[in-house]
């Protein structure tokens, strides 16, 4: 089987790049094509099961891993929407010093100008209703949060999502089953659609094809769903641009696939966490209410607490012991609350092809610095349990006691010596392989998120990020996206007119 397109622009990803580039040309009547490698999930498709939820939605059913002494997972989206069909909608908008420095040291300035960026955050909060968790759905895992983080005068609060009618089902990860949430598989995708656009699903891109130092289509594999075994090729035409938007880990790949090198994969950036579990006296409730509703964000100290609920199959994997003692855990199952700390690391790694791993090797260790401020993140969350009236406190550190039973044992963990492969790490946000600079040898894009080496091949989702956030990244990624394609949008009527 063999397809092929032509359309104006032909964008690379259906995430929080990708799907707002689409929303934004198709709205100026460009004509747009989407290349998603995963399938097309409705909402009454995604099943509460957990395992057969992940290996439908996510990369490598939630195993890929970076490389190197201690490996840990990055949480991948392989599905229309992306990241934003498996994450819980959490929205920041990008704080002011980090637009402040990309500006200073980057020269972005005219890419991240405040009162463009405030209008384009204002327009994408009101078409995806962002808002704070309504108190019905904060559920006992956020509100128990808030009792800890306000008993030791921490400055949490209510998270804003992009799911204003949240049913509280704690089934984000698995992909809501109501289209509550607002991610692009049901907001800006079927946005572009109703203006033209075309979508082709499991579709696997790789190679931008470049002629004359212009990109000019792209080639891949037409893949065979739920096995992802290719079953035919297709090339499809860019008459205008393509734009990349496969994220921080996939993106470089298939640009070193297609012929660039220089920073191409460079400055690979996350934000690691570990998670706290605690027993408490009443019933928490983990099933009810948003999968994420509380936070603390502790930019001082680089890392932010958040609460994260989970389906009861991964929650049992996290209790401790094993025979009788882990059925006795599992007995109170009902009586759990996680929370996490994410940490804004320094460390900086490389993505690099591959033909093993899932086509793509992640080398990243955190620094002793960044594991410093886990080890603090964990630590205050063990205090925050506590105070919230936990019995038991298990903080997965190894070599720690398991579990702790009083406050004072949160001085453990402070003095643990902690390396990375005494805690479980994961990473969903994840940043920084094409790094957007104005000067072409700090940079693979300028401030238009144009390549400074092929002409119309531009990039737009997270890679392009040249320093670590600190904060959730979607609302971020959508508004660079945004601001990007309306300058195109703007470029191509000029030259329309001339």
């Amino acid at each position: 089987m063999r397809v092929e397109d032509t359309a104006d622009v032909v964008i690379v990803g259906t995430g929080a790049g990708g799907a707002t580039a689409a929303r934004v040309l198709s709205e100026a009547g460009l004509s747009i094509i989407m290349l998603e490698e995963g399938p097309s999930l409705a909402p009454e498709d995604r099943p509460l099961e957990l395992g057969r939820a992940m290996k439908q939605s996510l990369r490598d059913f939630a195993t890929f891993t970076t490389a190197g002494a201690s490996p840990f997972p990055l949480l991948l989206g392989r599905c229309v929407g992306g990241g934003t069909a498996v994450n819980s909608g959490i929205i920041w908008r990008m704080p002011q010093q980090v637009g402040r420095e990309w500006k200073q040291r980057f020269g972005l300035g005219e890419l991240v100008e405040p009162a463009a960026m405030r209008r384009i955050f204002e327009t994408i909060e009101s078409e995806l209703g962002v808002d704070e968790v309504r108190p019905e759905a904060i559920g006992g895992n956020g509100e128990l949060m808030r009792e800890g983080a306000r008993a030791l005068g921490l400055p949490g609060r209510i998270i804003q999502r992009n799911a204003k009618d949240c049913r509280g089902s704690a089934r984000c990860l698995q992909g809501c089953p109501h289209g509550a949430r607002q991610s692009m598989e049901v907001s800006y995708v079927p946005f572009a659609m109703a203006r033209g656009a075309r979508l082709y699903a499991s579709a696997r891109a790789e190679q931008v094809i470049v002629r004359g130092g212009r990109a000019e289509a792209v080639r891949g594999s037409l893949l065979d769903e739920p096995g992802g075994k290719p079953r035919g090729r297709f090339e499809v035409h860019a008459r205008r641009a393509v734009i990349v938007a496969a994220g921080a880990v996939f993106s470089p790949v298939l640009l070193r696939r297609s012929g660039l090198r220089r920073l191409v994969g460079e400055r690979f950036q996350a934000h690691p966490g570990g998670a706290v579990v605690g027993r408490f006296r009443e019933p928490v409730g983990m099933n009810q209410g948003a999968t994420q509703s509380y936070e603390v964000p502790l930019p001082e100290r680089g890392y932010k607490i958040e609460s994260l609920s989970l389906p009861p199959e991964l929650l049992a994997a996290r209790l401790p012991g094993a025979g009788r003692s882990w059925q006795r855990h599992l007995g109170r199952l009902g009586h759990y609350a996680q929370w996490c700390a994410l940490v804004r690391m320094r460390a900086l790694g490389r993505v690099r092809p591959s033909w093993f791993s899932g086509g793509a090797s992640v080398r990243y260790s955190p620094e002793p610095r960044d594991l410093r401020k886990l080890q603090d993140g964990l630590a205050t969350i063990v205090r925050m349990m506590f105070a919230a009236g936990a019995e038991e406190v298990y903080p997965g550190v190894a070599g720690l006691p398991t579990p702790l039973t009083h406050p004072a044992q949160a001085e453990l963990v402070d003095r643990a010596d902690l390396g990375a492969s005494d805690v479980r790490l994961v990473a969903s946000h994840h940043f920084g392989t094409n790094c957007a600079s104005a000067l072409p040898a700090r940079g693979v894009v300028g401030a238009a998120l144009e390549s400074h080496d092929v002409r119309a091949l531009y990039v737009m989702d997270a890679s392009v990020f040249p320093t670590n956030m600190g904060v959730n990244p979607q609302h971020t990624i959508m508004a660079l996206a945004w601001r990007a394609s309306e300058r195109l949008a703007n470029q191509e009527r000029l030259k329309r007119r001339a």
